[in-house]
């Protein structure tokens, strides 16, 4: 079983844990639910597409978090959806948080519909100075699909928490096709803590290799 009480002991310190950016290390928390909705509108002409997800995650204990991932493309009808389970881990002592995830789903490509096999690994850690608390993370999954075709990526996130619960993040978002190179994109945004468990996520990207710009849109909700 894994050591949880200085993760939420540090989480609780750090404001952090109940809006911690999704698929992160952390453990959503026995019977705890986040639902996120968003929309990214490609802003110039590039080979880039709009994309619309939705994301949940809820609680099955302390340690273990059961998730659903699902996609849309508007323009090309391409979708995907994965269900999802990840464990998370602590050492002993220190601020570090580690988890192993895997997922299974479908994903409809040129209408035509294959199973998805998604394993993946994260680490994240919170950290605090005077008033000021944030945090940093890594999530990497390689999605192997059943046409052959398999898909990597790594992310990596570090995000402050502002009084009041809203949070400014900041991520490199990197994937690597099978026939493809290593694509790297920018991705700043700002959730706005609303009113109790709702949050407005406002935020921008820029794809380092064809200059694709997108603007985001997003809900999110703890509960």
């Amino acid at each position: 079983m894994a050591q949880l009480p200085h993760v939420f002991a540090l989480g609780v310190t750090l404001g952090l844990m109940p809006q911690l950016v999704d698929a992160s290390a952390w453990p959503r928390g026995e019977e705890n639910s986040f639902f996120s909705l968003s929309y990214q509108y490609q802003l110039n002409e590039t080979e880039d597409q709009d994309y619309g997800s939705i994301f949940a995650e809820y609680g099955l204990t302390e340690a273990l978090t059961f998730g659903l991932d699902l996609g849309y493309n508007p323009v090309a009808r391409d979708r995907s959806g994965i269900v999802f389970l990840r464990q998370s881990y602590t050492m002993p002592s220190g601020p570090d948080v580690y988890a192993l995830e895997l997922g299974v789903g479908v994903v409809d490509i040129s209408d035509n519909t294959y199973a998805v096999v998604r394993p993946g690994a994260s680490w994240g850690r919170g950290w605090q100075s005077g008033d000021l608390s944030g945090w940093a993370g890594i999530e990497a999954s390689y999605a192997f699909r059943g046409d052959g075709s398999q898909l990597g990526k790594v992310d990596v996130t570090g995000g402050i928490a502002h009084e009041g619960g809203s949070l400014s993040l900041i991520q490199i978002q990197t994937s690597k096709p099978s026939d493809n190179d290593w694509v790297a994109t920018l991705a700043p945004s700002y959730v706005y803590a609303v009113e109790d468990d709702w949050f407005l996520e406002i935020g921008t990207s820029l794809k380092l290799s064809n200059g694709a710009k997108s603007f985001k849109l997003g809900v999110w909700r703890e509960f």
